[in-house]
């Protein structure tokens, strides 16, 4: 499934568009966030620009086991504004009993939790709007050039020269170019490209400029 990007959820017709969708599952640019209405629960990670590791970032989950009113009522509430939603719920004090706060008396079994997303891969929407197809072969290759390369899979005749677990996907590799570039080295061998973390040989492919890039990108599938 690839992610999908929307610019907002400010009004209510974005958020039945949204909700309609066959998986209720995207990235927005404004607020930055993550938003799951996948279930009777809404769900929202709130992202920093530059964020690289998802489990650094905050998530809520809103809603009620029984149907999914109680986190339509808390939205419609907010005046179908997703920022709205964010900043009461970046208002609330989660060190005591959130319920009692007023701004959640919309709806008889609404809860609201907070804690730290589990999800590695999730990343700032901004950091994968930058990886678009490359239309022309660099003189000078350099991390960044590869990650389009990936993320778009402009490449062929790849082999994995590691049998490193942590390294079992091109998914896994991109996420750990982005999320932590130390390290990173890039050789070439006549027509391909060899990766290498810390001396230790990853993967080597050959560019392949003329495979039409996919400007969505390999790391908004999950």
């Amino acid at each position: 499934m690839k992610i999908p990007i929307l610019q907002s959820l400010e009004s209510q017709r974005q958020w039945l568009t949204f909700s309609a969708q066959e998986i209720p599952y995207a990235y927005i640019n404004s607020p930055l966030s993550l938003v799951d209405f996948q279930s009777s629960f809404l769900q929202i990670t709130a992202i920093e620009k530059n964020l690289r590791d998802g489990r650094r970032a905050t998530k809520f989950s809103i809603g009620s086991k029984k149907s999914s009113e109680a986190a339509w009522a808390l939205i419609e509430s907010c005046q179908w504004s997703l920022k709205k939603v964010l900043a009461g719920l970046n208002s609330l004090d989660f060190s005591s009993n959130v319920r009692d706060n007023s701004a959640l008396n919309v709806h008889s079994d609404l809860s609201v939790r907070q804690f730290f997303s589990k999800d590695k891969c999730v990343i700032s929407p901004l950091l994968l709007q930058q990886l678009s197809p490359l239309t022309a072969q660099p003189r000078t290759w350099y991390l960044n050039d590869v990650k389009r390369l990936l993320s778009c899979e402009q490449y062929s005749d790849l082999k994995w020269l590691s049998k490193h677990p942590q390294f079992n996907s091109v998914h896994s590799v991109l996420l750990q170019l982005i999320s932590y570039p130390e390290g990173w080295r890039i050789d070439r061998q006549k027509n391909y490209l060899v990766l290498s973390l810390k001396n230790t040989f990853i993967l080597r492919f050959r560019p392949d400029i003329n495979l039409n890039g996919d400007t969505i990108g390999l790391l908004q599938q999950i």
